[in-house]
């Protein structure tokens, strides 16, 4: 041990066993990085640049991009480098010595202790690192973050891990190799217990709107001025500290951030109170509908949520809430379910337990109990007012924006428990939105007959959007309708190549004829329309394109 340097020779062995467990583990991409980075940080022991982490962790990155340049947008990149980073840079900082225990304290729970505090501060500077990144990418943070990774770093990461490692060398042994999978799956299971019990607490994570890039730079600022400003503390005296220039200027840059960030809070806070426009976004769910209405003053209201029948995705949580944190909405007033079939309520679930929802507006058509459980069970749970609407409820007015509920009719109670699927389509129900001079018209998924039936009744029609009935079906979008609504742009909201044929193409030469400019959520993605009563604006998300009126 005096005669060799046992540590690079440890390290030089230590390239066998990392290759190793990457083929064990499959050779993924998150494996290959993170094989790649013990690589050069085992060449740095070997050259005695062990200490320069920095450069060992930029070399890293450089390789790997070198070999894979997408792998820059790629999310575990990201996180797994800027955990490290934020552990390298915060965690010698903000570590303060632990003092001296008395002599009667054992050795052995000293050392307890200050793995502890460690594991505590590590956790806590890997948390901080990858904050801001989590809530732009997932939309939440937890709150159990530092405990979780107290509990389940050394579990797996150590005990699991070691074991696992004995399976390797003991494979020539189907007896022991089996034993040590055995002890290893039971600690995973272990593990995935304790992680699925801090996450079934209510406040183990909340919801947070999408940050911009802007207040993610100043979020990684404020945590470089903090730290500086606490190893400044650490390395001066009291003395020293009150007389430190360097000192003064990171405490009122401190200062100065944290103003920053209570001014943009505060503006993102107002912005919607005092907005004066109407702003009617007409979301791609992909074959299904959901309209989201945010009115002056800041009140929103969410008309249907798309979703896929007998499919695990999520539209409500894989859609519908990115989108509304990325336009910083942290709840809803009204969500409104125009007609109970699957395109238009399934997510609308998650919206309902996930966004502060006040009230629900439905119809009297009711919602299939067996189909959709979670429905009734949801409005309960998050104790949800529920509003029946009917062409005989009054004109609503909301900071000056007019809600008229065209269809449908009041229904004896007899004759809508039945009602087959088509009638539940054309007992959707029928919104005229006013505001000012511009006009919308929303009209579910109602047919060519509930069309006829509305022009007949002498309801003003007239719109200057169109949501298209019922994606552009043939069998919905009359000539004679359309020439009544009157409107100059119409949009179709249906699921690119759905197996319906949505829009059809004799609806589309329809709309040509009339001069009506049409948006198709499948081409355009979203569609916005904004006004202020007078002037209409329209912005597309798919090949952003913006037209002012």
């Amino acid at each position: 041990m005096l005669r060799f340097n046992i540590i690079k020779i440890a390290a030089s062995a230590s390239f066998v066993m990392v290759l190793t467990y990457a083929v064990i583990a499959g050779m993924g991409v998150t494996v290959m990085r993170a094989t790649l980075m013990a690589f050069i940080f085992l060449m740095a022991v070997l050259l005695g640049r062990q200490k320069d982490l920095y450069n060992t962790l930029a070399i890293a990155g450089l390789v790997i991009l070198a070999i894979s340049p997408e792998a820059l947008f790629d999310i575990s990149f990201q996180l797994s480098f800027m955990s490290v980073l934020a552990i390298v840079y915060i965690a010698p900082r903000i570590r303060f010595p632990l003092a001296d225990k008395p002599s009667s304290l054992p050795s052995w729970i000293k050392g307890v202790m200050s793995y502890i505090y460690l594991s505590a501060v590590v956790c806590i500077a890997a948390t901080l690192g990858t904050l801001p990144l989590v809530i732009y990418y997932f939309d939440r943070l937890s709150l159990v973050t530092v405990i979780a990774n107290m509990v389940i770093v050394p579990l797996l990461g150590t005990l699991t891990l070691g074991v696992s490692m004995f399976f390797i060398l003991f494979s020539f042994s189907p007896f022991l190799s089996g034993y040590f999978i055995q002890v290893a799956s039971f600690l995973t299971q272990i593990s995935i217990s304790i992680i699925h019990h801090l996450a079934s607490f209510s406040w183990s994570s909340i919801s947070m709107t999408k940050p911009h890039w802007i207040e993610i730079v100043l979020f990684y600022v404020f945590i470089i001025v903090v730290a500086e400003y606490i190893a400044g503390v650490k390395k001066n005296s009291a003395a020293e500290q009150h007389a430190s220039f360097r000192l003064k200027a990171l405490k009122y840059l401190c200062l100065m951030i944290a103003v920053c960030f209570t001014a943009d809070i505060t503006y993102w806070t107002l912005r919607a109170k005092y907005s004066s426009d109407l702003k009617i976004t007409i979301i791609d769910v992909g074959q299904g509908n959901s309209t989201l209405v945010q009115f002056p003053g800041g009140s929103r209201m969410l008309i249907d949520g798309g979703g896929f029948a007998k499919a695990s995705f999520d539209v409500g949580k894989g859609v519908l809430a990115p989108f509304l944190y990325k336009e910083r909405i942290g709840h809803l007033e009204t969500v409104v379910l125009s007609h109970p079939h699957p395109d238009h309520l399934l997510g609308l679930i998650f919206i309902m337990n996930h966004f502060g929802v006040r009230q629900v507006w439905e119809t009297d058509a009711p919602v299939d109990k067996d189909a959709f459980p979670q429905w009734e069970k949801t409005i309960r749970s998050q104790r949800i007012h529920v509003s029946r609407i009917s062409n005989n409820v009054p004109e609503i007015i909301t900071h000056g924006v007019s809600i008229k509920i065209l269809w449908p009719p009041d229904s004896p109670a007899d004759d809508i428990e039945n009602l087959s699927y088509d009638q539940e389509n054309d007992f959707s129900a029928v919104f005229k939105i006013t505001y000012g001079h511009i006009r919308f018209l929303i009209p579910g998924d109602i047919s060519a007959n509930i069309e006829k039936k509305l022009i007949t009744s002498g309801i003003d029609l007239k719109s200057d959007v169109l949501i298209v009935p019922h994606h552009g079906s043939v069998h919905s979008s009359s000539p004679e309708f359309i020439q009544a609504v009157g409107c100059r742009y119409a949009v179709v909201s249906a699921g690119k190549s759905n197996i319906f044929k949505h829009p059809h193409p004799a609806v589309l030469q329809r709309y040509w004829s009339a001069g009506i400019k049409i948006y198709r959520t499948d081409q355009d993605g979203a569609i916005m329309f904004k006004t202020d009563g007078t002037n209409l604006i329209i912005h597309t998300y798919i090949q952003p394109d913006e037209l002012t009126e």
